[in-house]
């Protein structure tokens, strides 16, 4: 992407430029403007598909891809826990670094002479591995940071500094449920998303799961990150996460679904069968049963997945029609015949046919 500037106050911010000096590539590339950056981008001639005027912030379009080029901007937490609020656009490029969340995130990089600028010491504490705030009340601002500080940790292999695990252990003595859900969620999903055990224990062993529910969530019975590897889960999140109380997440249909569908597996008997599983389970999604089975019965759950779930029997509705069965006959056929080979898998084709002509 060629971006280019002359007047020496276009800067990389953020994630990108901490990626860059970790030798990672970046994931996004942020863009800031010490002063109005849609009068700069206005004055540069790009193209612009979006502005957001309060923040001053506008997206272009440049050799094909979609950035934003946003401005400095000063903000204040008017009520703890909850979004911030802009005071100030164009500000000096300092004060906006020092709002963001640990000092890795808070180096600029100028586009025009690559020059760092580093108000907070975020290049020493890359250097030295750990992971550092930059005032007393930055949990109390947002406490999602805490979450973000264990991402970090997990994705970089970083540590807290000492006083900021000190404020950490102090907030989680006396939190504050009155915080932004939505940003809650997103934390905790970005960071579970990572699929890393480890930091499902720290989680739990730090206290950090306080920020969501007061009750201690149990570890789980089989290794997590294993099983959602193995199956091919999309949103590890709700694996590490569905056991624990998510009445403070504001949850999609989809998810409450997965949530509800455990609960009701949850209530079953350590001696369930298989055939009485398959009949709850094989209409849910494969998320609540890998709950299920990583929570409450690994080797019942496990093995309904790996061995059950999947068995098709080889007469279909349209095949027993034409040897002459009907009506409400058809689904109990089917359903007879997926017993038996549930409990007999190697059911032949022929023996499928002499339990389905009971039904004629």
């Amino acid at each position: 992407m060629n971006i280019t500037d002359t007047t020496g106050k276009l800067y990389y911010i953020g994630g990108c430029v901490r990626d860059e000096l970790l030798g990672r590539n970046p994931i996004d590339i942020d863009i800031c403007y010490e002063g109005d950056a849609v009068k700069y981008v206005e004055a540069m001639g790009y193209q612009i598909i979006k502005i957001q005027k309060d923040i001053r912030t506008a997206r272009v379009i440049i050799d094909g891809e979609e950035i934003d080029f946003a401005s400095t901007r000063k903000e204040i937490y008017p009520s703890a826990g909850h979004l911030p609020v802009t005071t100030e656009t164009g500000c000096p490029l300092k004060d906006d670094l020092i709002r963001r969340d640990f000092t890795l995130n808070s180096i600029a990089k100028s586009v025009k002479t690559n020059e760092y600028k580093d108000p907070t010491g975020g290049i020493e504490d890359l250097k030295s591995g750990i992971l550092r705030v930059h005032h007393n009340n930055s949990f109390i601002d947002d406490p999602t940071r805490i979450i973000r500080g264990l991402k970090f940790s997990l994705r970089f292999g970083f540590k807290l500094e000492e006083g900021t695990y000190r404020l950490q252990n102090e907030y989680l003595r006396n939190v504050n449920y009155d915080m932004s859900k939505s940003r809650l969620k997103k934390e905790l999903v970005d960071c579970f998303n990572l699929n890393k055990e480890e930091g499902f224990t720290r989680f739990i062993d730090e206290g950090i799961y306080k920020l969501l529910t007061p009750q201690k969530p149990k570890q789980g019975l089989v290794n997590i990150e294993a099983a959602v590897k193995k199956y091919q889960i999309k949103t590890p999140w709700i694996i590490y996460l569905g056991n624990c109380d998510l009445t403070m997440l504001d949850l999609t249909r989809q998810e409450r679904k997965i949530i509800d569908n455990y609960n009701i597996l949850k209530s079953l008997p350590q001696s369930v069968n298989n055939i009485e599983l398959d009949k709850l389970c094989r209409r849910m999604d494969l998320e609540s049963v890998i709950l299920w089975s990583i929570f409450c019965n690994p080797d019942k759950g496990f093995n309904y997945i790996d061995k059950i779930k999947a068995l098709e029997t080889e007469l279909t509705g349209a095949r027993l029609e034409s040897l002459g069965i009907k009506g409400k006959n058809i689904g109990k056929a089917l359903e007879i015949i997926r017993e038996e080979k549930i409990k007999n898998p190697s059911l032949t084709l022929e023996d499928e046919i002499t339990l389905a002509k009971k039904f004629i």
